[in-house]
């Protein structure tokens, strides 16, 4: 097997595979404007849809196996701190039902790891980021998964733990799973707590919705941007593969938190 990926994505539109070509340059200053202007930056049709097919079948058979996440969690995804009154935003509990499926799960010859272990999508990224050094998760479980929403599972409000999130949107559902996003509410200095309140209260007048087709690579600054999946409707399952990229190599999450989001440590 080639380790190549070429034949997954939409090469004309995205030539991802053509660094330093002058629409290469083109479509990374277009995302960065897209990421400045707006927290988030969709191509949509980033795979072919006989990509697509093909990826949600191997999810299907993946899906099998993934691992129940049922957590109340607060916005930050950190611990509980009584130092604050119940009704503050580090204690206003989440609620999160979601199915996870880890990298160890996922076949080298999947198109997700496919696509996940091919150069020309990890530099590609690393330039829109501007990083002169960006590296795969080397997380057994955690560098590349799939989040599996059946009808009725949802995603409480949340801020990412990585400064840029990129994931896939391989299936959508027929109705709900809606990603919604209040952009920037998470400053670099102070704390936002008045903010990250009104959105806990349905009181923040700027949610935004991102309509998002299957097939479309999001890249969205999930760190300072808080965010929600609304409850699924309909039979669909909503899949959405998270591909993890780190600042330095090696890097690995907590025994700790891999119990809690898979099941097992490795």
């Amino acid at each position: 097997m080639s380790d190549s990926a070429l034949d997954l994505i939409d090469s004309k539109t995205y030539p991802i595979h053509r660094s330093g070509s002058a629409t290469y340059s083109a479509l990374v200053a277009r995302c960065r404007n897209d990421l400045a202007a707006q927290s988030a930056c969709l191509l949509p049709g980033f795979i072919t849809e006989e990509a697509r097919i093909r990826m949600v079948a191997e999810v299907d058979r993946a899906a099998l196996d993934a691992f129940p996440c049922r957590n109340a969690h607060n916005v930050y995804l950190e611990e509980h701190d009584d130092a604050f009154p119940p009704d503050h935003p580090r204690r206003r509990p989440q609620a999160t039902d979601l199915d996870s499926v880890a990298f160890d799960q996922i076949r080298p010859s999947d198109g997700l790891h496919r696509l996940y272990s091919w150069d020309p999508l990890l530099i590609f990224i690393a330039d829109v980021l501007e990083k002169e050094h960006y590296y795969r998760m080397a997380d057994p479980f955690a560098a590349l998964t799939v989040n599996v929403m059946r009808e009725g599972q949802n995603h409480g409000w949340h801020f990412d733990e990585s400064e840029v999130t990129t994931t896939l949107m391989v299936q959508a559902p027929e109705a709900g799973g809606a990603f919604q996003y209040a952009p920037n509410v998470r400053p670099e200095e102070g704390d936002g707590y008045d903010v990250v309140d009104r959105v806990l209260h349905g009181s923040y007048s700027d949610i935004r919705t991102l309509a998002v087709e299957p097939g479309t690579l999001i890249l969205f600054v999930g760190y300072r941007s808080m965010h929600q999946v609304t409850p699924v409707k309909g039979p669909v399952t909503r899949y959405v593969a998270t591909f993890c990229y780190k600042d330095r190599p090696n890097v690995c999450n907590s025994p700790e938190v891999q119990k809690l989001f898979y099941g097992r440590t490795a």
